[in-house]
């Protein structure tokens, strides 16, 4: 187990090397990434919310992340659905586009804007459509963990910036290549 901490702590160090260093270098506005034409993240994950989601915990939730750097642009799409697990009512189902992408070893951060979608939930309004996403995915190969910030709940979201992924999917697989 401590091991696999260390692989991790060194990935969120590449990470961050690699966040500033394209950040210094004027290339991250631009979506693309040191070696862009190679990366990608893909794959899509479901599970439900853990206790730590409070009172979302039971919640199913779906994600799916098709996002490739190419030169000088990032491309993709990304999915997400999440429904209440106790009145089985949509809270959220909405799509887009990938407009930055981020990879380090096992580590992605992949950011986006809704294209298509609304969300059910008090004080938010319905229709989604422009509002940000950041995506943060760790490919352990059966282990996943993934985090996701969204604007429309108040998170500042900037190009290639993520959070620790804490979520641990139950089905599916993602797949980042750096």
């Amino acid at each position: 187990m401590r091991a696999r901490k260390g692989v991790w702590r060194r990935a969120l160090v590449v990470l961050a090397v690699a966040i500033g260093s394209v950040t210094a270098t004027g290339v991250a506005s631009s979506g693309a990434t040191a070696d862009s034409s190679r990366d990608s993240l893909r794959g899509a994950v479901s599970g439900k919310l853990s206790e730590a989601f409070g009172e979302r915990a039971g919640d199913p939730v779906r994600f799916k992340i098709d996002a490739r750097g190419g030169p000088g642009a990032t491309t993709g799409t990304f999915a997400v659905f999440h429904g209440n697990g106790t009145t089985n009512e949509v809270l959220g189902d909405f799509e887009g586009d990938i407009t930055c992408l981020m990879t380090a070893g096992e580590v992605a951060i992949a950011t986006g804007v809704i294209t298509k979608g609304h969300v059910n939930l008090p004080g938010v309004d319905r229709d989604v459509t422009g509002k940000k996403v950041s995506f943060t995915v760790h490919d352990d190969g059966g282990h996943d963990r993934m985090y996701w910030m969204w604007e429309f709940l108040g998170a500042p979201i900037n190009n290639c910036v993520g959070m620790a992924p804490g979520f641990v999917p139950s089905h599916g697989d993602f797949k980042v290549r750096d």
